[in-house]
């Protein structure tokens, strides 16, 4: 909750992943909340008030996670609803908005896109979609210590980099920084 939180802020791609993996800690600990209390909540060293509100909010993820039918796999509307926020930002900085150091990140990472994409079996839903579903592939690879290709690597570098602009944008535009160019004339 407290990282969460702060992602949220700061940086929304880092917490779309980040909540993907709350998802599945969740699904690991079979949606048992004493499980999750006796696992992570407990291991918060902070006061009994933090940890309580730490647990509610376990309490209330469980409850919608099972409320919209994603127990075995799929992800919450409200991280949905922040991925399609990214991607409407990332299509109308490539065409709309024409930013040119987003466009020549995009072009970067293009052809790992097109080819995590396909090996996505239909599970991405667009280029957003597949930059996050590779890095928290990456993380998953990372976190079990598997022996990752350099293409791999090279592939997730293209990814952080075109997310890191598109975040910044992202943060930009909710602070009103952000404006659409005037209409060009043809």
């Amino acid at each position: 909750m407290l990282i969460a939180k702060e992602k949220e802020k700061s940086n929304i791609a880092e917490y779309i992943l980040y909540m993907w993996q709350i998802e599945d800690i969740i699904r690991s600990h079979h949606f048992d909340l004493s499980q999750l209390t006796d696992t992570i909540i407990s291991k918060f060293n902070t006061d009994k008030e933090v940890q309580y509100e730490i647990k509610l909010w376990y309490q209330n993820l469980i409850e919608q996670m099972m409320k919209e039918g994603i127990s075995d796999k799929g992800h919450l509307s409200s991280t949905l609803k922040y991925m399609g926020e990214l991607n409407n930002l990332h299509n109308s900085l490539l065409t709309t908005m024409q930013d040119a150091k987003y466009q020549e990140a995009y072009m970067a990472a293009k052809d790992n896109l097109n080819n995590f994409m396909l090996k996505s079996g239909g599970e991405s839903t667009n280029e957003v979609h597949t930059c996050l579903i590779g890095l928290y592939g990456f993380l998953l690879l990372k976190l079990k210590g598997a022996e990752i290709s350099s293409a791999t690597k090279e592939a997730m570098t293209s990814f952080s980099m075109l997310l890191a602009i598109l975040v910044d944008r992202y943060n930009k535009l909710k602070k009103g920084e952000l404006s659409f160019p005037k209409e060009k004339s043809n």
